[in-house]
Parts: structure tokens; sequence; C-alpha cells
């Protein structure tokens, strides 16, 4: 694969396609070759590779992408609390070591008995 200056990939996945761009870096590894910069947001994927593996990725990148798609919150539920009972649980969620009361909701929410 000859990559010039920089070229962007578009990823199949499901009904999207999700773009994956690659960069000449100018580096070269004297023991394994040229280095490229990859960038993908949807895969979280920053990062260098050398330039013989990104045949590699490409068979890989798609599972990496859906991966972090599955992971994403594409959703809301909104309630109704008294102001009292809003307090007592974002107590209880800090007290619990809970980042938000989001967390604290879902983790409880999804609890099993």
């Amino acid at each position: 694969m000859k990559i010039t200056n920089e070229m962007t990939l578009y990823i199949p996945v499901g009904t999207k396609k999700f773009p994956l761009i690659i960069k000449n870096t100018g580096k070269v590894d004297p023991e394994d070759g040229e280095l490229v910069e990859v960038y993908c947001k949807e895969a979280n994927l920053n990062q260098e590779y050398l330039k013989s593996d990104i045949v590699l990725l490409l068979q890989d990148i798609w599972a990496m992408i859906e991966s972090e798609q599955a992971q994403k919150k594409d959703d809301n539920i909104n309630i109704r609390v008294k102001a009292k009972d809003k307090v007592l649980l974002q107590q209880y969620a800090s007290e619990g070591g809970y980042r938000s009361l989001s967390e604290y909701l879902l983790a409880k929410g999804l609890q099993t008995s």
C-alpha cells in the first residue's frame, strides 16, 4: 500500500462508514521500517504504526469500531424527583464512590437481586 502524505479510508460497520486516517510521519524505525500515524475517532485510535502492520490493522479495525460504538450511551431516561430526594441520592452516590448521580443510579438500577 502506497501512502503519500495522508490517506482516508472509510470502514463499513453495519450501515455506516467510519473514517480511518493514515498519515506519513517521516519517521523510520531502524529495525522495523517506516512509521505512519493512524487516527480513527470511532475506534478510539490515535497512534503510530509500522507501515508494514497497516494490513493487519485493516483486518481488525471494524471490530475495534464496533466495540467502541457498543460502549456509547445513546438513550436518555428522565425522571422527576423531589429536591430533598435528589440531595439524598447525590449523598449516597458520593458516599458510594460514584463519580456522578447518573453513574450511581445506573449501577443500582442494573444490579441483580
